[in-house]
């Protein structure tokens, strides 16, 4: 049995272990309640981006960042939101790359003008009439001696047979290429010499109905076509540089163009009668009239082929003409009506800055030439072929602008002035494909003759008739043996509309435009504005900069839940 004393210890003991129990049950708790400092005295960089994210994600004015930044979101959300800003922000920068790429492959916009142009604010066109007929049968009997040279005649003197190939430098190119391979400028007074002369081959002029001379109107000039005469064509001074040389008076007519050039028109202080002529108004009242005559004696029928008459070419003034290439035809006892309509492109300001090549175009100062004052591009496609000619058969044609001392080409080098041709314009088209191929290589070309960001062509709509002039005559009671074998031809040149409408070369995207199409896009797929970046630029820079400042270095976010964080270390 337990005694009493020994009850009482035991009952003693065991509420000293009960109280002691309860003692350390209650320190537990409390140490459990007592909150724990973290193991660094200030928040980690990833605790302050964290905080500063959720910020700028919850005042961002970008779609779909609120979201991302919103920490009673699940993960899920978040991700989910994170995906859909990504696809969208794929696609915006997808738009904008093909919207670049456009703006810089193609910059330019062909369009029309606002408001059409009267024919008064651009000159008449410049009319270059060649005859068919290249040496007079009254002076010189082509037909006579190529049956002696093909027959092998030896009875031609040496003389004949170097005015014979003299005269095959003017026909068709197969028919005589034998001889020496170079000549000199008495070949081209002996061939100017025997050509139609302009008493015998223009006959009457007419401009706006009013009778003039054709010594007014017309001036003697040099093409492939040999012997040729041009009206209201700018003069030498003003067409050619000085280091061209040119024998004889041709292409001079003394007459400036009173400050008339292809970029700027005519100045405002220009008269009505200025130069280069314009017309008043459409019409054939206000057109050229032209007779023109040859002589069925002077016929020639195997130099130029069975075709008889003359070319007529249209062209701008301020450049040469290429009769050879462009032209209509004017046969023998036929009136030609000609209903001209300009073609006239311009470019906006807005280009100049460009380069050329992006623009497809030159501006004059752009490109010089070596042998013409106005840059177009038929003037540098004629110089390129003069150089490129001389450079492979080491003389030029006669026609070609060229300086004092260069070598003409003879009858010797007429198929080496044909290869040069088809050789240049080979390379050209070459090259061209090319650039189609492998448009950011750029390669250049021999001749580099983009248009002129001012161009201006004459389309001609022509009809013709029978010009019965005899029937005139006989009715009129003409002696007609005053006319022993004239054949005549009559021209009408006019404008066929009193306005035309002009194409103009523009900005496809001007900065502002390109602009505005990259905002719309990235305003459409993510609502991001100019007022965006400048967000973005605030949070990195002055911000942050202020909360540094502000809360120290530690709590650069400047977050409340990091600042007002008992457990942390703060500034005193």
């Amino acid at each position: 049995m337990v005694s009493p004393d020994e009850r009482t210890s035991n009952d003693a003991e065991s509420r000293d272990l009960e109280e002691g129990g309860i003692k350390k049950r209650h320190q537990k708790t409390t140490d459990d309640e007592i909150p724990k400092k973290p193991g660094r005295p200030f928040p980690g960089f990833r605790k302050n981006f964290y905080e500063y994210f959720a910020e700028y994600s919850n005042n961002t004015g970008i779609h779909g960042f609120k979201y991302m930044g919103d920490q009673q979101m699940t993960i899920f959300e978040r991700l989910w939101w994170l995906i859909l800003f990504s696809i969208s922000l794929y696609i915006c920068i997808n738009l904008i790359i093909q919207t670049y790429i456009k703006w810089d492959t193609s910059p330019v916009l062909v369009s029309f003008a606002r408001s059409p142009t009267p024919v008064w604010q651009v000159p008449f066109p410049a009319v270059t009439v060649c005859s068919e007929t290249k040496a007079k049968q009254t002076q010189y009997n082509f037909t006579h001696f190529y049956h002696q040279m093909i027959g092998g005649n030896n009875s031609m003197t040496e003389e004949e047979k170097r005015k014979f190939a003299d005269l095959a430098l003017m026909c068709d190119n197969h028919l005589y290429n034998k001889g020496n391979a170079t000549t000199d400028y008495d070949t081209i007074n002996f061939l100017m010499g025997i050509a139609p002369q302009f008493d015998e081959m223009l006959w009457q002029c007419k401009y706006t109905l009013l009778n003039g001379s054709c010594y007014d109107f017309f001036t003697p000039i040099l093409t492939e076509e040999g012997l040729c005469y041009t009206f209201n064509m700018l003069d030498r001074t003003e067409l050619l540089k000085n280091n061209v040389f040119l024998p004889g008076d041709y292409m001079n007519h003394g007459r400036k163009s009173e400050g008339w050039n292809l970029e700027d028109g005519y100045p405002a202080s220009a008269s009505i009668s200025t130069y280069p002529r314009r017309a008043m108004s459409a019409g054939f009242t206000s057109g050229f009239l032209l007779l023109l005559r040859a002589y069925e004696q002077d016929l020639d029928y195997i130099c130029k082929g069975p075709v008889q008459g003359f070319k007529i070419h249209l062209h701008n003034p301020a450049e040469t003409p290429r009769v050879g290439m462009q032209y209509f035809r004017a046969p023998l006892n036929q009136e030609v009506v000609v209903a001209v309509k300009p073609d006239m492109m311009t470019t906006s300001d807005g280009l100049r800055d460009y380069d050329p090549h992006r623009r497809q175009c030159f501006f004059p100062k752009e490109r010089r030439l070596a042998y013409f004052q106005s840059y177009t591009q038929q003037n540098c496609e004629v110089e390129c072929l003069t150089n490129y000619t001389r450079n492979k058969c080491g003389c030029v044609a006669f026609h070609m602008p060229h300086e004092e001392g260069t070598e003409i080409c003879g009858v010797g080098s007429i198929v080496c002035m044909f290869e040069a041709q088809n050789e240049l314009l080979q390379r050209e088209v070459q090259s061209g494909l090319k650039r189609e191929k492998s448009p950011e290589e750029n390669p250049a070309s021999d001749c580099d003759c983009l248009p002129g960001c001012t161009s201006l062509v004459y389309n001609a709509e022509t009809s013709q008739a029978d010009f019965m002039w005899e029937k005139l005559f006989q009715a009129y009671k003409a002696n007609m043996s005053e006319f022993p074998g004239v054949q005549i031809t009559r021209i009408n040149i006019f404008f066929k509309e009193q306005q035309f409408i002009t194409s103009e070369r523009n900005e496809l995207y001007g900065q502002t435009d390109f602009l505005a199409n990259c905002g719309g896009i990235l305003g459409l797929f993510t609502g991001f504005s100019f007022l965006s970046i400048v967000e973005v630029i605030y949070f990195l820079t002055l911000k942050l900069m202020c909360n540094v400042k502000k809360y120290g270095r530690h709590y650069w976010s400047g977050s409340p839940q990091l600042v007002n964080n008992d457990m942390y270390v703060h500034k005193k």
